[in-house]
């Protein structure tokens, strides 16, 4: 199982680089949707490069842990799979495992904890995704970018990356046991006694295979009952007990669970989250297209992905396709509009290309301001909340955390501006006859005008 679902989350990587509408590798890690819960709490935004997906798939995470403890690790977790690749390479080669001294390894057991620690702080303080440059699985899922690419975003996460696979031909499951924050969380949530892997002292023969075979290196064949917190749930240790009269068996809330059921179950609560986020219109992993937010009437520059062509840039946001281009000084002839941006810099032999340019560009043909992913600005800030001039002597205030939205009337947004129709259609520079009660988004076609457009008039 887990072999499969790394070759899944493998061709969705690949995919991503390059197809649109792919879900990036952050975006169905369910870690992120822990960060942007508290990203959410602390300042009321969603993580860029997370979708809503992933917070479905944190909550499933954290039902599974309740009911089934560290299952996920066993049973869903792709970096787990790949180590576990690596480790039985490791054994072909060597032979044999190592072990870490039981002293060291106590200690170093405990590091993952105060790693998910410095996470959830710095994510709540700064608003970001912090961990990604230092994510070893982030890297993974993006090494068919090309080396270059990997190096330049990713240049911690992969030296971790290279150091882990290493090491886990020699060690099992290094990361899991050492530094993986969800690791932490889910040996929290261990705690809660509802799972456990018994053994019947009077059937046991005490041969020790199930510690051999323990990734997690957990002593099974001495205590009655396993309440390590770094059981990972894998049932390994239960498939290879030669007694075969159950001297290793599952019990939830008591009561024992044959093997097979106890895997349905882990599989049906993961599945049961992904249903509930489904009827619930949350189980999205990919962001809409410029097109689609275009039709909605909520186009943002912030919405050009790296993932997104030059054409559907142009035709999204209204603009020339040829000015496009001399904008961001990129030749036509060598990056065809079908282009990615993200592929620019390798089209072109522009080393260090940023779809940042192509934001920046677009922001310049509409004349809004955009203050850039690192926050330095284009020259100018944000719209924010502020007075506003009409040029007709007027003033218009905008109230604090007012959004022009395409789904708006006219009628509408004089109402929250506490001011009249004409003056917004003379702010907005909209012909006089435009209907009073009618959505923006539904007359672009009509009055040729763009959301960003008019976004940028009220603000200025």
């Amino acid at each position: 199982m887990l072999g499969t679902l790394l070759l899944g989350v493998t061709v969705l990587a690949v995919l991503h680089q390059k197809l649109q509408g792919i879900p990036t590798i952050d975006a169905i890690d369910p870690f992120g949707g822990l960060e942007t819960l508290f990203s959410f709490l602390a300042g009321g935004t969603i993580l860029k490069r997370i979708e809503p997906g992933s917070i479905i798939l944190f909550g499933g995470l954290v039902a599974l842990g309740i009911v089934l403890s560290r299952f996920f690790c066993g049973w869903f977790c792709a970096f787990g799979a790949l180590q576990g690749l690596f480790g039985w390479l490791g054994k072909k080669i060597f032979r044999r495992r190592f072990t870490i001294p039981p002293k060291l390894d106590s200690i170093l057991r405990y590091a993952k904890y105060p790693i998910l620690i410095a996470i959830l702080y710095f994510t709540w303080k700064t608003g970001e995704l912090v961990i990604r440059p230092y994510d070893p699985f982030a890297a993974y899922g993006h090494l068919s970018a090309g080396i270059a690419t990997v190096w330049a975003e990713f240049t911690v996460g992969f030296v971790l990356l290279i150091a882990i696979v290493l090491l886990s031909m020699l060690y099992d499951r290094v990361f899991c046991k050492y530094l993986c924050p969800l690791g932490a969380i889910l040996a929290i949530l261990s705690r809660i006694p509802l799972f456990r892997i018994k053994r019947s002292v009077t059937t046991c023969i005490s041969c020790s295979k199930c510690d051999r075979t323990c990734p997690m290196n957990i002593d099974v064949s001495g205590p009655e009952s396993v309440n390590s917190s770094e059981c990972i749930a894998c049932m390994e240790c239960i498939t290879v007990c030669p007694t075969k009269k159950n001297s290793l068996s599952t019990k939830v809330a008591g009561k024992t669970w044959k093997l097979p059921v106890v895997v349905a179950a882990g599989f049906a609560i993961y599945a049961g989250a992904a249903l509930v986020g489904q009827v619930a219109g949350m189980l999205q992993f990919s962001a809409p297209s410029l097109q689609e937010l275009s039709t909605l009437g909520s186009l943002k520059i912030e919405d050009i992905k790296g993932s997104s062509t030059y054409a559907s840039v142009a035709a999204s946001f209204g603009i020339d396709l040829d000015r496009l281009y001399r904008e961001v000084g990129v030749d036509q002839k060598k990056v065809p509009p079908d282009s990615m941006l993200k592929d620019t810099g390798r089209l072109a032999g522009i080393s260090g290309f940023e779809p940042d340019a192509v934001r920046f560009a677009v922001a310049k043909i509409l004349g809004v301001p955009y203050a850039g992913e690192s926050g330095t600005s284009n020259g100018a800030t944000s719209p924010v909340a502020s007075p506003v001039s009409q040029g007709t002597g007027d003033i218009l205030k905008l109230p604090a955390g007012f959004s022009l939205e395409g789904t708006m009337s006219i009628q509408d947004v004089a109402t929250a501006l506490s001011t009249s129709p004409k003056k917004v259609i003379e702010k907005l520079g909209l012909p006089a006859d435009i209907p009073l009660d009618t959505p923006l988004r539904d007359m672009r076609e009509r009055y040729g005008y763009t959301m960003p457009a008019l976004k940028e008039k009220i603000a200025q």
